[in-house]
């Protein structure tokens, strides 16, 4: 945290319940104050946990983590920063955001708890990068800072008001996009929203590759379990019917023994090979009334003969 010499060390001014941190903003001298205090709250959230969080409120429109983080150097570390009414984010993408800090600080844990480490950074090299673009604030935006360390809240807080931090300043020869200030930040944001033809090709016919081998190695490994026996007896039947695909598109799965599968085969050949063709459905249904009426005639004589012996009796 740079620092500039002033008068003799003491606690830091408190307003409201807030901290006051006077920062430079630049080499003019001008003095921009920072509020903020320990974060509490009554229900525990794993995103901001209570004993390594703070709550900063007025930080400046153009604030970004590695300002945070630099404001904080040889203080505390940082483990993520959750900013607060950034321009042109409504509540369906703070959700949208929240969920994927979720997601990643799920996936972090996990690794680190089991031996798919490698394989998940594996897996990230093969995402797309996202471009990087920096982002502005409202005035009097605010953010939770989670502290890598609950220890390290207590230097935090116990900062003191001898000297005037500086803001970390910015390098305009920088190639870091997010050090771009200006007429660069909007040349920059528009050329990245529009990337070049051959660029976008490149990019849509790997993803593409990348999907038509996914789906090849889902249809062998299908192929593999159809109708196969395992060590109970018990076959996979794999069904690809046009209604039997769940609601997520993979094919209905069931589980039949050997001989319900033969059965189950024997049915269906008997099906598509006895009713095939149409004129087979006319000559089947022409034989079955063949058969009635000779049926009919029958009967019908069989009465006759019992009225001649007067053995018939209808009641």
């Amino acid at each position: 945290m740079g620092t500039k010499k002033g008068k003799k060390s003491s606690s830091l001014n408190e307003v409201g319940g807030y901290k006051v941190l006077p920062v430079e903003v630049s080499d003019t001298g001008v003095v921009h104050y920072l509020y903020f205090r320990q974060h509490s709250s009554n229900k525990e959230d794993i995103l901001k946990p209570s004993d390594r969080t703070i709550f900063m409120t007025n930080l400046p429109a153009d604030t970004t983590e590695r300002d945070v983080r630099r404001l904080f150097q040889g203080v505390a570390r940082i483990a993520r920063v959750i900013f607060h009414g950034v321009v042109g984010q409504d509540v369906i993408k703070t959700a949208a955001a929240d969920a994927r800090m979720m997601s990643e600080l799920a996936s972090a844990m996990a690794d680190a708890e089991s031996s798919k480490s490698k394989k998940s950074k594996i897996n990230e090299d093969d995402k797309l990068k996202p471009v990087p673009r920096s982002q502005l604030l409202e005035s009097g935006s605010s953010a939770h800072i989670v502290l890598l360390e609950a220890g390290e809240l207590a230097n935090v807080m116990s900062l003191k008001s001898g000297s005037i931090t500086k803001w970390p300043s910015r390098d305009t020869d920088s190639t870091n996009p997010l050090d771009y200030r200006g007429i660069s930040r909007y040349l920059y944001e528009h050329r990245a929203s529009r990337p070049p033809l051959d660029l976008l090709k490149t990019e849509v016919d790997s993803f593409m590759a990348k999907f038509e081998e996914s789906q090849y190695e889902r249809d062998r490994m299908l192929a593999q379990q159809q109708n196969v026996p395992d060590a109970d007896g018990f076959v996979t039947v794999v069904r690809r019917g046009r209604h039997t695909k769940n609601t997520d598109g993979a094919v209905s799965v069931k589980v039949l023994s050997a001989e319900d599968a033969r059965e189950a085969g024997a049915k269906k050949k008997e099906v598509v090979f006895g009713n095939m063709y149409k004129f087979q459905m006319r000559e089947r249904k022409n034989n079955q009334l063949v058969e009635l009426r000779k049926k009919f005639e029958e009967d019908k004589d069989r009465i006759a003969r019992m009225r001649q012996a007067r053995q018939f009796r209808p009641y």
